[in-house]
């Protein structure tokens, strides 16, 4: 979700850690243990520098003050290049250990990534303590980001999981929680580069499937919004290999596949999903799957068995935004204007300032000859300040977020008289599948010039939230 890596630091070259501008990281030097703990690989020291290099570094544990700390770590790195640079004990691995050691009390993520791969390169019988501090401190970064990520401060919790993936590298979740916040954010490009990181970690350890598959999905979906749709394919056919009739993943494999022009794959691969579910009792599929084999079979064409897959899901959830309004569709699509009016009206009610939402009304009132109906439902549409598209509806146990673009409009009245326009006031209600109102937020939309864009980010508190709707204040 951005044109560079964001701020991925390359790795120091080992030789020269001393010389480099120091990233340091204040969190990290906070959540450093109190007590000193000995090497537990064989190294010695083997010169005065390097021993006295250890021995400040021993000494920094036992200051009274902070002052005393800093002092004593600054004169320990100081004692330990100088050792490497002025004394010939690059070749020490102790040298390069104790100067890593020194780097964790100060918090110099740079330091401590090139200082261990050093110690590791000349000992690498070091590997299991090293990577033991690599991974403690990964994880100690990794939570404070998430801390940081829950009281939303994005930009602080990316920092913190930038620093925690330069220390340590074997697990994905980390690198996969920074494309989650960059997709959030609708920076794909960003959020492609890491989660293509995390499913190449995911991808090598069997114990890993549920996240290489998450991984792997997300993956696709950010080539699907950069229209990257080759990309995609080759992903989903890596993923349909682990889960051959993951219904999401076909769906997904279905739309890439008329992105990249391949029509006929698509129907191909659509027809197949609708002949299976076709012989299942749609009542014992989930919401996803009932939507997924909504979307194949109007992807097939075959608008009865969508619209029924639709209406099912929509029993379910008669709030939910997508099923409405892929039924509505279906309807249209079937010239059963009855009830795309009245699915259309469910949805005007949970979306009143989106234009598709009044067009498929329109339509529909059209094709009964409602005439009145069609010039009141148009007097709305062109009367629009803006046009409000949500993208994205993600929930977790306790909360939501709701994601969309407010493009500005010219709007007239009935007489195509231009109508002044101005800053919009929305209130956003999260609901349970029963329509319970779990939390209500408030978001203003100020004045935008025709096809001028303003991006919507909205987070909701509470359990069993399932659907949203909003109106104008």
């Amino acid at each position: 979700m951005r044109r560079i890596l964001a701020g991925l630091l390359a790795t120091a070259a080992a030789g020269t850690a001393w010389a480099q501008q120091p990233v340091l990281e204040p969190k990290l030097a906070e959540v450093q243990p109190a007590k000193y703990t000995p090497a537990l690989c064989p190294i010695k020291a083997g010169n005065k520098k390097v021993e006295r290099g250890l021995d400040l570094l021993k000494k920094s544990f036992e200051t009274k003050t902070p002052a005393e700390k800093t002092a004593a770590l600054e004169e320990a790195k100081q004692s330990l290049t100088g050792a490497i640079t002025q004394e010939a004990q690059d070749k020490n691995s102790a040298a390069w250990y104790y100067l890593a050691r020194v780097y964790l009390q100060q918090g110099d993520v740079g330091g401590i990534d090139s200082a261990f791969a050093k110690a590791q390169a000349i000992t690498p019988s070091c590997e299991i303590d090293i990577n033991q501090y690599r991974q403690n401190n990964w994880a100690l970064l990794a939570n404070a980001g998430l801390e940081l990520q829950k009281k939303g401060d994005v930009e602080g919790a990316l920092r913190l999981f930038r620093h925690a993936s330069r220390l340590f590298h074997g697990l994905p979740h980390v690198l996969s929680n920074m494309g989650v916040l960059y997709a959030n954010s609708n920076q794909n490009d960003s959020a492609a580069v890491y989660f293509g990181k995390a499913l190449e970690i995911a991808e090598k350890d069997t114990a890993l499937k549920e996240d290489r598959n998450a991984t792997a999905l997300n993956l696709a979906l950010m080539y699907q919004r950069l229209e990257k749709h080759k990309e995609a394919i080759a992903v989903l056919h890596k993923y349909l290999a682990w889960d051959p009739k993951n219904a999401d993943a076909r769906k997904a494999l279905s739309q890439s596949f008329r992105g990249a022009g391949m029509a006929d794959s698509a129907s191909a691969l659509d027809n197949a999903m609708v002949e299976e579910m076709s012989k299942t009792n749609l009542d014992s599929l989930d919401t996803q799957d009932l939507m997924a084999v909504g979307v194949a079979a109007f992807n097939a064409q075959r608008y009865k068995e969508a619209a029924t897959a639709f209406g099912k899901a929509i029993t379910r959830n008669p709030y939910s935004r997508d099923a409405i309004y892929n039924l509505a569709n279906s309807y249209l699509a079937m010239s059963d204007h009855q009830k795309l009016v009245e699915t259309a009206t469910k949805l005007v009610e949970l979306e009143p300032m989106n234009e598709d939402a009044l067009r498929l009304l329109g339509q529909g009132q059209k094709g009964l000859k409602q005439d009145d109906a069609v010039l009141k439902t148009a007097e709305k549409l062109v009367g629009l300040l803006v046009t409000i598209d949500i993208t994205s509806f993600q929930l977790g146990k306790t909360s939501a977020r709701l994601i969309g673009t407010a493009t500005g409009r010219s709007p007239t009245d009935a007489q195509g008289k231009p109508i002044k326009p101005g800053p919009v006031a929305l209130v956003i209600e999260f609901l349970t599948s029963s329509g319970s109102v779990v939390d209500t937020k408030e978001v203003s939309v100020p004045q935008l010039a025709p096809g001028a864009t303003h991006q919507l980010s909205v987070e909701a508190k509470g359990e069993g939230i399932q659907a949203w709707r909003y109106k104008a204040k």
